[in-house]
């Protein structure tokens, strides 16, 4: 199931090609899980889609190689790399991969559930369990409970978002 993701990384190296429509920028980057242990990382296999055309809204900004970006896409988990759709990419300015602190994984796993949500106290409440693979990382399995007032009927008549990992 794909996921979302943000995270600070180092980009490795990339490709470019030109397509009709736009330009795929295929990015190997690194992201550090400790700060104290720089071979503690995360590979990282980012694909970019850039409108050829200029006038398109695009929150892709220019970078190269040995530049440290904040990635924000969609994900899947594979043996040891993850593959991420880029749909945001911000420069960090001054910032090379010996600076670039380790903030880790944040994950938001979206689904859909079938539980009735039971109203306590004027609040909703739905309780799930998550089975996940999210990599070789911990916690593959938790409970999730999410509660909001009763009276937001915005809530109310839309799916739930199910999870909130960081690793």
């Amino acid at each position: 199931m794909p996921a979302k993701i943000s995270t600070m990384c180092y980009i490795h190296e990339f490709t470019e090609r030109l397509t009709q429509e736009f330009t795929v920028k295929e990015i190997t980057a690194v992201a550090r899980l400790n700060d104290d242990d720089p071979t503690k990382i995360v590979y990282l296999r980012v694909k970019a889609f850039i409108p050829v055309d200029q006038n398109i809204p695009c929150q892709i900004k220019d970078f190269n190689k040995g530049q440290v970006i904040f990635l924000k896409g969609k994900f899947i988990a594979c043996a040891s790399w993850y593959s991420v759709n880029a749909t945001s990419v911000k420069l960090i300015d001054n910032m090379g991969f010996d600076d670039m602190p380790a903030i880790g994984f944040n994950f938001m796993i979206m689904g859909l559930t079938t539980k009735t949500i039971r109203n306590v106290n004027n609040q909703s409440i739905i309780e799930f369990y998550v089975e996940e693979n999210l990599g070789d990382r911990e916690l593959r399995e938790f409970w999730v409970e999410v509660r909001h007032n009763a009276n937001l009927r915005y809530l109310a008549n839309n799916c739930f978002d199910y999870g909130y990992v960081n690793l």
